[in-house]
C-alpha cells in the first residue's frame, strides 16, 4: 500500500503482501474499500479509548488541542506508510456521503469541543462549529499529509504543536 495509489491496488496485491489467502481477505471484507472502513474504523476507536478521562479542562481549546494530540499518536504509531495511503484515498463528495463521515468519532469528536468552547464564550462564534471543525480537520491532515509526504522525516508531535498552537490562537475569542 506504501508502494501504490490505493486506486490501483488489487484484492490480490494486498493479500501477497500481507501472505494471505484471498479467501481470507473475503472472510473479513467485502471488498477492499472496507479494509479502509476499518483501518478508519480503528483509528476511531482508537481516539475514543485515549481521549476517555483525558478531555477534562475547562479550557475546551485545551481540550481540542489534547484530542488533535491523541490522533497525533495513533497516526505516529501507524507509520506514515499507512498515512499516505489513507490521504491517498478520496473523501467523500456527496452530501449523504459527507453526512456519515462527520459520523466518525474523528469528526464528531471536534465539533462537540468546539460547541461546548462556543457556549461557554471560549471560541469565537462568528463562524460555525461546523466550519472551525472542517478547518480544524482539514489543518490536522495537512500536518499530516506534509510528513507522511516527507517519509516520517520529523517529529509530527512537535510540528502538529506549533500548528495547532496558531490554529487555536485563531479561533479564541
Amino acid at each position: 500500500m506504501e508502494k501504490y495509489e490505493f486506486e490501483t491496488l488489487t484484492v490480490r496485491m494486498i493479500c501477497d503482501s500481507a501472505k494471505i489467502s484471498v479467501g481470507t481477505f473475503y472472510h473479513y471484507f467485502h471488498e477492499k474499500n472496507d479494509l479502509i472502513s476499518g483501518i478508519l474504523g480503528d483509528i476511531d476507536e482508537y481516539i475514543l479509548e485515549n481521549i476517555e478521562g483525558k478531555l477534562k479542562s475547562e479550557d475546551e481549546l485545551e481540550n481540542l488541542k489534547e484530542f488533535g494530540m491523541v490522533a497525533i499518536k495513533k497516526v505516529t504509531n501507524n507509520g506514515y506508510g499507512l498515512s499516505v495511503v489513507i490521504n491517498s484515498i478520496p473523501l467523500p463528495s456527496t452530501p449523504e456521503d459527507r453526512e456519515k463521515e462527520v459520523e466518525r468519532v474523528f469528526l464528531s469528536e471536534p465539533l462537540k469541543i468546539i460547541k461546548r468552547g462556543q457556549e461557554k464564550g471560549q471560541i469565537v462564534d462568528e463562524i460555525s462549529a461546523e466550519k472551525i471543525t472542517e478547518m480544524f480537520i482539514i489543518a490536522f491532515r495537512g500536518v499530516v499529509v506534509d510528513w507522511a509526504r516527507r517519509s516520517g522525516s520529523y517529529n509530527l508531535e512537535e510540528t502538529y504543536e506549533q500548528h495547532i498552537k496558531y490554529f487555536v490562537r485563531a479561533i479564541r475569542k
